[in-house]
């Protein structure tokens, strides 16, 4: 038998807390994975191609990542709990970029009528 012997190595350069910066991180990469995989089973559901579904998918990854934290921002000045800042985000990956596409197009066609109602 083996008799436990203890390890005489010191680890001067290593912390325990290594990990605290992934746990930080961690709630930021699983809303990216979430919404991700919903834009893109949208995407496939639709009937899209791999290419267009993937490419949609990550935009909605890219759009919902930096709206968390002002959704968790929200939440927690209202006093609820963080998760509920999730939702939002997975919303969004929903409606999806064709959504957004549209509205950002209505919204350019009246910018621009009003620009040149005001410059004539």
């Amino acid at each position: 038998m083996n008799s436990r012997r203890k390890e005489k190595r010191t680890m001067p350069n290593r912390d325990p807390n290594n990990w605290q910066w992934l746990l930080e991180y961690m709630p930021i990469a699983l809303v990216s994975v979430v919404t991700f995989a919903m834009a893109f089973v949208r995407g496939v559901h639709e009937g899209g191609g791999f290419k267009r579904s993937l490419l949609g998918a990550v935009m909605c990854a890219l759009l919902a990542t930096p709206l968390f934290p002002v959704f968790l921002w929200i939440a927690e000045s209202q006093g609820w709990p963080p998760i509920i800042a999730l939702p939002p985000c997975v919303f969004l990956a929903f409606l999806g970029t064709d959504w957004i596409r549209e509205k950002a197009d209505g919204l350019y066609e009246v910018l621009l009528a009003f620009v040149t109602k005001w410059l004539k």
